[in-house]
């Protein structure tokens, strides 16, 4: 009877001791660097990925200052400016009736409506 229950004993532990292995190979994989490497993985893995992906590389390599100016353009376009004051919407639509709502809602005192929108 103890050997029986000595033998499940052991067993549990080596599923546990799976189970752990998996559970850390599963966490590595799903961190931002695990799902990159394993992105750029498949794309190398295909032909036409290959080419792209050494392509794109080889232009980093030589060109990184434009490639980081780059980056951080699209990075300022998406974060984007924030909203404006609903007062400067209605001054680009109306400049007459709503200009001075604007003048003093502005954030931006140095800005200027451009003439085109006025």
């Amino acid at each position: 009877m103890t050997s029986d229950a000595d033998a499940l004993e052991r067993e549990i532990e080596e599923s546990r001791g799976r189970l752990d292995r998996t559970l850390d190979r599963l966490t590595q994989r799903l961190t931002p660097t695990g799902i990159v490497e394993d992105m750029l993985g498949t794309v190398r893995r295909d032909g036409t990925g290959a080419d792209l992906y050494d392509g794109a590389l080889e232009a980093v390599r030589r060109n990184p200052v434009p490639v980081l100016l780059m980056c951080l353009g699209v990075a300022m376009l998406l974060k984007g400016g924030g909203r404006r004051p609903a007062a400067t919407y209605r001054a680009v639509r109306d400049p007459d009736r709503y200009a001075a709502a604007a003048v003093t809602s502005n954030p931006n005192p140095g800005a200027t409506i451009p003439k085109e929108s006025r």
